[in-house]
């Protein structure tokens, strides 16, 4: 009479180590965190690395995400961490060139996300790389325990497509008297800034940036945008 039991108790415990072994499987496969971030990003598997780009300041990161609503079956991804100086604008450039569009079968289009993971940089470079944000049409994103600060955010407020996840942070500095830029103080030097906000944004949203702008420019702390 005991054999049966002892038999269904042997099964048991081969499920239960076939779960463990499963969990584990499923333990071991990479995660692709974004970087920046303190733990989002997508499922290692899903990804592809297609180019990555190491500076002395910044890092580039282009990957490929398993979508199956475009045509191609993938997302093209970028992620960039790091200080924005010529060098940095030049190789995001490079590897924004390179992206594959996302079509879905109907026609419309799925635009690539940009992570943005950067605390420093030239000012007029963030502007240059908020014109390129604009024209190749990606969607800029600051994702959970990324700081977009300085350069970045003026670059991400020119962004059609732009958002902030969770934690993310976007901090507008400005002020030529902290070192980051722009003086205040110096109309000629907040021309560029202007220009470029009007030209991105529309006239009236341009313009209501710039007042924002100028209203936290002396602020230490900056004007948060998120």
């Amino acid at each position: 009479m005991m054999y049966p039991y002892s038999r269904l108790f042997g099964l048991l415990l081969l499920t239960l180590l076939g779960c463990v072994n499963t969990r584990q499987a499923q333990q071991e496969v990479p995660f692709h965190v974004v970087m920046g971030s303190n733990s989002y990003g997508y499922p290692g598997s899903q990804m592809q690395l297609v180019n990555a780009i190491q500076g002395d300041l910044f890092q580039v990161r282009h990957s490929r995400l398993n979508f199956p609503d475009c045509s191609t079956g993938t997302l093209d991804v970028v992620e960039f961490s790091g200080s924005i100086d010529s060098a940095s604008v030049s190789s995001l450039n490079s590897i924004m060139q390179s992206i594959r569009p996302c079509l879905r079968r109907d026609g419309s289009r799925v635009v690539s996300p940009v992570y943005l993971n950067s605390a420093q940089g030239d000012l007029l470079l963030g502007i240059q790389l908020g014109q390129l944000f604009q024209t190749q049409s990606v969607e800029v994103i600051v994702s959970e325990g990324q700081v977009c600060e300085s350069a970045c955010a003026v670059a991400y407020a020119g962004a059609v497509y732009k958002r902030v996840q969770a934690t993310g942070r976007v901090i507008l500095h400005l002020s030529g008297e902290y070192g980051r830029g722009f003086d205040c103080a110096r109309s000629v030097d907040m021309v560029p800034l202007k220009n470029y906000l009007l030209s991105t944004n529309g006239r009236q949203s341009g313009q209501s940036l710039y007042n924002q702008a100028l209203t936290h420019c002396r602020s230490g702390k900056g004007w948060d945008l998120s």
